[in-house]
């Protein structure tokens, strides 16, 4: 009897640190969005690691001593669980919305046409993800997006991270502004489907506690506990500090946190934020940086070298918004080229090279072709009138032509356009119901590199320039991307599924002709950029161009707190 009724003593908290060997290990940094999942039941754990090329999703179940790849995951990143656990939903490239058995069965793609960094899945059968305009949910089964939350109304640029409440009767998410900083992001909570949204507090990321408080990170890398009445939508208390140091990281747009609804919580320690350095890479895969002082000042997004190769246009994250930069190499001065309100990115060089092409006036969707000079000089040009918007610009050597890829998130999926400088009129180049990008123009002008999925998988392919129709020719054979022809224009080299820098020889002449293609070295160690091409080459072709992470961030382990909220309780002071 006594046993029966004494206190049942609360569960005991079990601390552990999960190591992740070298060939599982959590992936850099490469999407916006949170990189780690745990199932409602704190039994199975999925978090983004390595693949062939880039990431996919690796599954960690609670009574295995290792990891095993999900199939079908291949560019993966934002996991996120159905409410049973046996299904995980991702994105792909932040444009493609999917599914997946952990019992075995096909991928299901839902949507190809988001534009996310977080979604999730809610008991009343719906997933919520970012759109365009804000937030909006579909069938978890497939269909219409229903927009709940319009961000572009409000004059956000921002509303993302949408995280479900008890019931599905409300959620959680974050807004951002243009230009502000990422300790200004803000929480809202919304009754759904269409209540009256609140602003609760500031932070990057908030997810719902069983103990009945908000969990709260911070740009800072803070874990508070904010007292949070479900029903009412309301705060009800001051916040507690609860952890330090937890994996913040792209200036507040990446996250590794996970917490289950029977109180299991997992993350990562340390963040990033500014690691990103590029560094020299020679053909035999010896390794040099470009400038031990120089500090870019944020995250490096993307970069291209000048003609010349004396000096590097530099895209930056800056406090959520990207600007463009002109560092003189090897050591000389760093000078900013884009300002205002709005974002500017993607920067390529004119044929002279004294001018620098971006995107700017950038939108969720891409930005406008504009040219000013590097020097800073002058005003900044609009290359075309308002219209679509595109995701990628260059110029071709001859300085005749503006090459174009349109929005991933347009009609089109990333088809790829040529316009004659000056003229308005686009020449489609390469255009079909696959996803076409990373163009490039030989510098003799005669060919254009691109990528395309029309076979499933992303290859390699060459056109005629500008009579794109009149041939093609595919280059790489078991996966490809991210082509960039050789300054001379008698090599292209690309990147292989494998993360190998390739070199493909192209015999000289009025007909396309190349030799099989050559591995150079690894790119496993650096880091890939995504939708425009991860590298460059300098003038003399003996050096490449790349991205490195500097700044070890504990990708080797996840740290794992069962029975975790009986330890908040105590902390928040419940």
């Amino acid at each position: 009897l006594w046993g029966w009724l004494r206190p049942t003593p609360a569960p005991a908290v079990n601390r552990f640190s999960l190591f992740l060997p070298p060939e599982q290990v959590l992936q850099p940094v490469t999407q916006s969005g949170n990189r780690v999942a745990i199932s409602p039941d704190g039994k199975r754990l999925v978090y983004v690691g390595p693949a062939e090329r880039g990431g996919r999703l690796w599954l960690r179940e609670h009574d295995q001593l290792s990891s095993t790849p999900i199939a079908g995951t291949d560019g993966a990143g934002t996991p996120f669980f159905s409410p049973d656990g046996r299904h995980v939903g991702f994105l792909v490239n932040g444009t493609k919305l999917r599914t997946v058995s952990l019992d075995g069965g096909p991928v299901l793609t839902l949507s190809d046409s988001v534009n996310s960094t977080g979604g999730d899945w809610g008991p009343d059968g719906y997933i919520y993800v970012e759109v365009d305009s804000g937030i909006a949910r579909l069938r978890s089964s497939g269909g219409t997006t229903e927009l709940l939350y319009n961000a572009l109304k409000r004059k956000e640029v921002g509303a993302e991270w949408p995280v479900l409440l008890p019931g599905a009767r409300a959620m959680v998410f974050r807004t951002r502004r243009a230009n502000q900083a990422a300790t200004d992001f803000q929480i809202v909570v919304m009754k759904l489907p269409d209540g009256e949204p609140k602003v609760l507090m500031r932070g990057v990321y908030a997810r719902y506690s069983p103990t009945g408080h908000l969990l709260v990170a911070t740009a800072d890398g803070k874990l508070l506990a904010v007292p949070f009445d479900p029903e009412k939508l309301e705060v009800t208390g001051s916040p507690s500090g609860l952890l330090e140091g937890i994996g913040v990281e792209g200036t507040g747009f990446a996250i590794n946190l996970g917490l289950s609804e029977n109180g299991t919580l997992v993350y990562t320690t340390g963040g990033a934020t500014g690691s990103r350095r590029p560094v020299w890479v020679s053909r035999e895969g010896v390794e040099s940086p470009v400038d031990p002082a120089w500090q870019p000042q944020g995250i490096i997004a993307n970069f291209a070298l000048s003609p010349d190769g004396k000096a590097l246009a530099v895209d930056v994250v800056q406090n959520g918004i990207n600007t463009v930069w002109v560092k003189q190499l090897p050591a000389g001065p760093y000078s900013r080229l884009t300002f205002g309100d709005s974002g500017n990115m993607r920067p390529t060089w004119s044929a002279d090279g004294r001018s620098v092409v971006y995107l700017a006036d950038v939108t969720n969707t891409g930005g406008t072709p504009t040219m000013r000079r590097a020097d800073g000089t002058g005003s900044a040009r609009t290359l075309l009138p308002p219209g679509p918007t595109w995701g990628q610009a260059l110029q071709t050597r001859d300085s005749r032509w503006l090459v174009l890829r349109s929005s991933f998130f347009g009609t089109g999926k990333g088809n790829i356009f040529g316009v004659r400088m000056g003229d308005t009129t686009l020449v489609p180049l390469a255009s079909s119901p696959a996803t076409e990008g990373d163009a490039g123009v030989s510098p003799n002008g005669r060919w254009l590199a691109y990528t395309s999925e029309e076979s499933g998988v992303f290859e390699i392919y060459v056109r005629p320039f500008p009579d794109a129709e009149s041939a093609r020719w595919q280059v790489s054979a078991a996966g490809g991307s991210d082509p960039v022809w050789s300054r001379s224009g008698r090599e292209l080299f690309y990147l292989s599924a494998q993360n190998e820098m390739m070199s493909v020889e192209v015999a000289p002449g009025a007909v396309f002709s190349i030799n099989p293609p050559k591995r150079l070295f690894s790119t496993g160690p650096y880091t890939p950029i995504g939708p425009v091409p991860s590298f460059d080459v300098s003038p003399d072709d003996k050096r490449f161009l790349l991205l490195r992470e500097t700044t070890p961030t504990d990708r080797n382990e996840l740290i794992v707190v069962q029975n975790w909220v009986e330890e908040m309780k105590a902390r928040a002071g419940r």
